[in-house]
């Protein structure tokens, strides 16, 4: 019989444990390689004891990174071969002509692909003061190739009308997993690759979310309680998803905007992706139909509809209303109507796109 030394079975022992340890930090998720939709070339795997971390290569094949003129940075989700979907501040008083999108890898100015936009369509409700409404559709150039190994496309939810109307979806409580090359922390630096975040959604009536909430049928809010998780700037228009029970990542969210960064006592705002289910189906496959287009490649299109952001927003915005007449505020306020009435909210509702 031969016996090890001491001090070998304790390094035998430590290297053990610490697998261990890695590995009941981690959670797992291998998708349904048999759907269309919602699962990537590999599993994911996110830890449960850090803030953001690098996501694995070839987890997360819908992501997109979104180049918006010299340096402006947004994220998207690919739905189909030939769109993309984002937040509607994101393409506010640009054109299709200033935009890259960037897709198949995890660094965000690069990837197997990529494509300029045709087309863009913003919800036509979107309120830049709210962030109502935080959707929008782009139209690549040219179709992607799906059969890619580097490329995915993302589920789409499917939600009943009744289910809706019941109440919020995704229920509060829910985990969900969020994705963007956004800020590392308030005022940080952006990230050369892809982050991911576990979350929980937050029910509309709690603390952190009524500050920023102001319409639950098409936002909500997600956070966790000691605000080191967060969403941030640059990761605007990303998806947040859902594992669902039949193995496959759901789009249930878009990042849309928040007060700061990983603030404990507010949670981060996101556009209710289901509730636009009928919009995202009748504008894809028609590009004439509801939504709000912003112009086309044509240099001689006088259609685009500018909207207000947040490096072109002036010092002071009107905004009128027939019961209290106009109203003039700083760019350190919003407005919202909640229930016809007019509340001005002292604080600084920011989008999270980059520029």
């Amino acid at each position: 019989m031969t016996i090890l030394p001491n001090t070998y079975m304790l390094q035998v022992l430590i290297i053990t444990l610490l697998s261990i340890v890695r590995q009941s930090s981690q959670t797992v998720y291998s998708c349904n390689k048999n759907v269309s939709c919602g699962c990537s070339a590999n599993s994911v795997s996110i830890s449960r004891i850090v803030g953001g971390e690098d996501a694995s290569s070839g987890a997360w094949n819908w992501a997109v990174s979104i180049r918006i003129g010299s340096s402006g940075l947004c994220g998207g989700s690919i739905i189909s071969s030939s769109w993309v979907i984002t937040a509607a501040h994101c393409v506010a008083d640009f054109t299709p002509s200033d935009f890259i999108v960037y897709a198949g890898s995890n660094a965000r100015w690069s990837g197997s692909q990529s494509r300029t936009v045709s087309n863009i369509i913003a919800h036509e409700n979107f309120n830049p003061l709210t962030y109502e409404y935080d959707i929008a559709l782009l139209q690549l150039s040219s179709p992607l190739n799906m059969s890619d190994p580097a490329l995915s496309k993302i589920c789409l939810p499917n939600v009943t009308k009744a289910t809706l109307s019941a109440g919020e979806w995704p229920p509060s409580g829910t985990s969900v997993v969020t994705i963007g090359w956004g800020r590392l922390s308030e005022s940080g630096s952006l990230p050369s690759a892809l982050q991911q975040v576990t979350l929980q959604t937050v029910g509309y009536q709690t603390s952190t979310c009524r500050p920023v909430m102001v319409n639950w049928q098409v936002q909500f809010c997600a956070s966790v309680i000691n605000g080191t998780k967060d969403t941030c700037q640059g990761d605007s228009g990303g998806p947040m998803m859902m594992f669902s029970s039949s193995n496959q990542w759901i789009l249930v969210g878009l990042t849309s905007s928040g007060i700061g960064c990983a603030r404990p006592q507010y949670a981060g705002l996101y556009t209710r992706v289901a509730t636009f289910q009928d919009w995202i189906n009748l504008n894809t496959n028609s590009t004439n139909s509801n939504g709000t287009s912003l112009g086309s490649n044509n240099s001689n299109d006088t259609n685009t509809t500018k909207m207000p952001t947040r490096t072109t927003m002036p010092t002071t915005i009107t905004i009128p209303t027939t019961t209290f007449g106009p109203i003039t505020l700083h760019a350190n306020t919003v407005a919202a109507s909640i229930r016809n009435v007019l509340v001005v909210v002292l604080f600084s509702l920011l989008p999270l796109s980059f520029y």
